[in-house]
Parts: structure tokens; sequence; C-alpha cells
């Protein structure tokens, strides 16, 4: 019996010492590479989510910024949307004890009121096992409301358009 608990001993003192071996240290954590996906569109309803309306908006300015405190930035990287309006921002580094976000920019066209805060992008790895991040839709506004979507408004059951 005491044999067997020895055996049992050893075992169980090798796997924690094995853990101890992989987990990540600050060099790996440096070298780490994830991508934060996402799409930005045009609201001409302002409707806050996607319809049949809206359009994917081309070209504009996407910033990846990571903060660690008030005003530390730690961490830029930008990229521009394509014709579908999607982008995607390959991220070098772990990140875990810093603030990151999506930051839209777009002066081109009509389309210019950006419609939310600026979107935090979780870093942590605790139970995160992709290498993509993807962040919700985000959409700008046009400064007047299109005639059809009062129609689309009808259609969908909304209760009024937000005119401001």
């Amino acid at each position: 019996m005491a044999r067997l608990f020895t055996v049992v001993a050893l075992i169980v003192s090798a796997f924690c010492f094995a853990s101890v071996l992989a987990a990540p240290n600050d060099a790996s954590r440096k070298d780490q590479i994830f991508f934060v996906n996402g799409q930005i569109y045009c609201d001409p309803c302002a409707f806050q989510l996607q319809s049949r309306l809206s359009k994917p908006l081309e070209g504009v300015k996407v910033t990846f910024e990571c903060t660690k405190g008030e005003k530390n930035v730690t961490f830029v990287k930008e990229s521009t949307t394509d014709k579908d309006g999607f982008y995607n921002i390959k991220v070098q580094g772990y990140h875990e004890e810093e603030v990151c976000m999506v930051k839209p920019v777009n002066t081109k066209g009509t389309c210019t009121t950006f419609m939310e805060n600026n979107i935090i992008v979780p870093t942590k790895m605790e139970g995160v096992v992709r290498v993509v991040r993807v962040v919700k839709p985000l959409a700008f506004r046009t400064k007047t409301i299109d005639e059809e979507c009062y129609k689309l408004a009808n259609e969908l059951g909304l209760d009024k358009i937000d005119d401001n």
C-alpha cells in the first residue's frame, strides 16, 4: 500500500512540475499573436442594427489600441476596411493587463457619425482558445434619415425612428 502511495505521489508531482514548465513566460507572451476581425457598415436609418438598407463601408480606418492606466498607450495597429466593410488586424503580444479597443474613423461620404463608443476587445486568455477575436458589426450613420427607413421601420414593427 505504501508503495502504491509513493507511485501516485511521484506521478502527481511529475504532472505539477510539467505544468509549471509549460506555463507561458514573458518571452512567449510577447510572441503571442491573435487577430481582431469585424465589419463596419452604414446605417441610413439609425436603427443600430443591420437591415436591408445598410451598406458596408469601404476605406474606414480602424485602429486597435491598448492602454495601461489612463494614458499609457502600449500598442497601436491600424487597418482599413475592404469593399465588404471587413477588417482584420494582426496583434502581437499578450496585452492581458491592458484595456484594448477598436476605434473606427470614417471621413468619406455621407455616413460619418459613429453610433457607439469605442469597443473594448477581450485580450485575457482565460477560457479563450481561439486566435481570432470577432468584434460585433459597428455602424456609422448619415446625418439625415433615408425616406425608405420609415417604410422599413413600419415593416419591422418599430415605434419610431430617432432623427437626432
